[in-house]
């Protein structure tokens, strides 16, 4: 990456990111380090805990839903194995939290590029920035009612002690 070009995108980002300073400082030791296109995994520990629900949260839409496919993926080949539900449901849920976790900052970067290439690369729009950077529930939100949407049936079924199959 050209030098100018980094510096400029770590100015940006700078000013856009809405986080702490360890996240800032980590930022850019990764675009001094290899910058935008190599991931480097380092830890962090909301997206961790919160896997693909935290980068919905900070607007990463395209990255949750590629972290969520990958660990569904994994998870049906080991269904297609015929191991235990609970174990592929766990799989599911680590895969998606270290995928999430270790590669967060990797896959805000690639965020942040998409978010330079709209909001104007090489006179970009602060304005525009900071508000595709701010992080927002409402994806958060909307996954959680799809999911209650899919899982409706065996809630319904719990509580009521209806029969699935009928």
């Amino acid at each position: 990456m050209n030098e100018n070009l980094k510096n400029k995108y770590l100015k940006v980002l700078k000013e856009s990111y809405i986080g702490n300073n360890k996240d800032l400082e980590i930022f850019e030791e990764i675009m001094n380090d290899n910058g935008l296109a190599k991931c480097k995994p380092v830890f962090n520990l909301k997206a961790f805990i919160f896997g693909w629900f935290y980068l919905l949260y900070r607007k990463m839409v395209k990255e949750a839903i590629g972290v969520i496919m990958a660990a569904l993926m994994i998870g049906y080949l080991m269904a297609h194995a015929k191991l235990h539900p609970l174990i592929v449901l766990s799989a599911i849920i680590v895969i998606s939290s270290v995928l999430s976790g270790f590669c967060y900052y990797f896959l805000y970067l690639n965020k942040f590029d998409r978010d330079m290439d709209y909001c104007g690369e090489y006179n970009p729009d602060m304005e525009c920035i900071k508000k595709r950077a701010k992080p927002t529930f409402i994806y958060v939100i909307i996954a959680i009612l799809i999911i209650l949407i899919f899982i409706w049936p065996w809630i319904y079924a719990l509580v009521t002690g209806a029969n699935l199959k009928n």
